[in-house]
């Protein structure tokens, strides 16, 4: 066939192959009859036969490959930082080593250390029974304004990592209402998690991860958590226009 006489012509040479083509070029043979003989494009078996009189070798030449621009100490920083920070992105990782390499090569030390990129949810997976209890949760509570929403204590569980890599759970005040699993979209809380998240310092302890909080904590912009308050009507009816789809919030 065409294309496989075509693909052959610029394969690899086995040694069978060397060994024939040199043989039959020192019995005296044309490069056109030993290129029909062997299937090969006349420039390939010239270069054999060159190669074979100016060294007296058909080895190929090893080849020393691309310079390697990280050092081990910068590979094993490439992959600590995925560890510690799943949500790190590369041009993030690239910027922290200091060494100007393309994001490929932060994708292939990832790879070779078994770790994946994976984007993001842009909104959590629901199932029939989450969409379900989203749905009643907001349809029992569409009257309700602005008022009765600044007389509901909202609480949620936050997790932080500590310096060595201890998790801890800081719990929120008592829920006054039962709120859907998968839906942070219906929970201004969320919102002042991820507030403080970004502020957070550095914390080695669980003594300097509360003393962090409650500094930060006393310290939110009230116009802020208001705005988050007064929105909980409009969460409830965009929520129920989505059919319980994931919305905008």
């Amino acid at each position: 066939m065409p294309g496989k006489r075509a693909r052959r012509h610029f394969s690899q040479f086995r040694e069978f192959e060397k060994g024939l083509m040199i043989g039959t070029k020192t019995a005296g043979w044309s490069t056109r009859r030993v290129s029909g003989q062997v299937d090969r494009s006349e420039c390939a078996v010239r270069n054999c036969w060159e190669q074979w009189t100016r060294e007296g070798t058909h080895a190929r030449k090893t080849r020393s490959g691309a310079t390697r621009k990280t050092t081990r100490l910068e590979d094993r920083r490439i992959v600590r930082q995925a560890l510690v920070d799943p949500t790190v992105t590369r041009s993030t990782i690239r910027a922290d080593v200091g060494v100007a390499i393309v994001p490929q090569t932060i994708s292939r030390h990832l790879a070779e250390a078994n770790l994946k990129s994976k984007r993001p949810f842009r909104a959590l997976p629901l199932t029939p029974e989450h969409r379900q209890l989203r749905l009643q949760r907001c349809q029992a509570r569409s009257k309700w304004n602005v008022t009765d929403w600044q007389n509901v204590v909202f609480g949620d569980d936050s997790r932080f990592v500590l310096g060595q890599m201890i998790i801890v759970y800081r719990c929120g005040g008592a829920l006054s209402l039962p709120w859907p699993a998968r839906s942070p979209d219906l929970s201004p809380v969320e919102h002042v998690w991820d507030q403080l998240k970004r502020q957070m310092p550095s914390c080695y302890s669980v003594h300097d991860l509360e003393l962090a909080v409650q500094d930060l904590w006393a310290h939110l912009p009230q116009d802020n958590i208001r705005c988050l308050i007064n929105s909980m009507p409009d969460r409830g009816a965009a929520c129920i226009a989505a059919g319980s789809d994931p919305t905008r919030y």
